[in-house]
């Protein structure tokens, strides 16, 4: 029996989104490092870890005294991050490979919604852009704040490993600006001609970033280069993240699969084309307030 158009289609597709998340997953470190949890529903509701409750020392009948833990109440919405492409019917069929048209703009709608993705987890603010999930300056506890001197300051290794010691259960990465990561780089080479080791993301032999103390070091240039520390309003921020399900930093996602799905919704009523649909229901939870630290006042921009 012949091939029937509609199959055709299905597998089609599946190809496309197949390599939609390839591309966005091998080519970029810190979605190599952060997990991503599916929600059934619309937002994802979780309890945090407010205060303990200690035990004290008694002598010989005093009473017991009784004391619970004490937890907030966390709810994370999924946001939809979406963008239709449309494919010309003339332009895709007179080139030489009819394929290479429609998956060359699929990939670029793509990176062009994996970049969203990184702006929006840098600066993303859901008090200000409702549409938007909180990014990373917003999901910081202010407790979880350490400023580089009172007008802000070069960057120092003495910095990082304080900003280090902030997420007690381990970071997983180091995240800031290009400049920033030059000058970390900088640094290392000036202990005594030492280069820069380079480190390589699990189970992605492919990826490797340099990194300080065997924490990798990603890079975000979405995160603002005018940050105001006192007088100073040329700074920056590093943040230290711990990415798990468990207690960390994690994104959430909908629908049936990971990552962007690609949707075709066939001709144009109008237009000589057929469009593509791509999206992500997708948001950010943070467990512990502990698994994220920021280093603000950086003037290595």
């Amino acid at each position: 029996m012949a091939l029937l158009r509609s199959e055709a289609e299905k597998l089609s597709n599946k190809i496309l989104e197949q390599g939609v998340i390839e591309e966005i997953i091998d080519r970029d470190a810190m979605f190599a490092l952060m997990p991503f949890k599916k929600i059934v529903g619309k937002a994802y509701v979780y309890n945090r870890e407010k205060s303990l409750s200690e035990a004290e020392f008694l002598d010989p009948y005093d009473d017991v005294p009784e004391g619970a833990a004490e937890f907030d109440e966390v709810v994370a919405k999924l946001r939809i991050l979406a963008g239709d492409v449309d494919i010309d019917n003339f332009l895709d069929e007179t080139m030489d490979d009819t394929n290479d048209q429609t998956a060359i703009q699929i990939a670029a709608k793509a990176k062009g919604m994996r970049r969203r993705f990184q702006k929006t987890l840098a600066i993303g603010d859901s008090s200000a852009s409702a549409k938007e999930f909180d990014g990373l300056a917003t999901l910081c506890d202010e407790g979880q704040i350490l400023n580089a001197g009172a007008n802000g300051e070069a960057l120092t290794f003495q910095r990082l490993d304080t900003l280090l010691r902030m997420v007690p259960m381990g970071a997983d990465a180091l995240i800031m600006r290009g400049g920033t990561h030059d000058a970390v780089l900088a640094a290392q080479r000036a202990l005594g001609g030492t280069m820069p080791e380079h480190i390589t993301m699990p189970n992605h032999s492919n990826i490797s970033v340099p990194h300080y103390r065997g924490v990798p070091i990603l890079v975000n240039d979405f995160l603002p280069a005018d940050e105001t520390l006192g007088a100073n309003d040329e700074t920056c921020s590093i943040y230290a993240v711990r990415f798990n399900e468990a207690d960390g930093l994690h994104g959430m996602f909908g629908g049936p699969s990971a990552g962007i799905r690609v949707q075709a919704l066939g001709p144009l009523e109008k237009k000589d084309a057929d469009r593509y649909r791509l999206k992500w229901y997708c948001g950010t939870a943070l467990k512990s307030t502990k698994s994220l630290a920021r280093l603000a006042g950086i003037t290595n921009v």
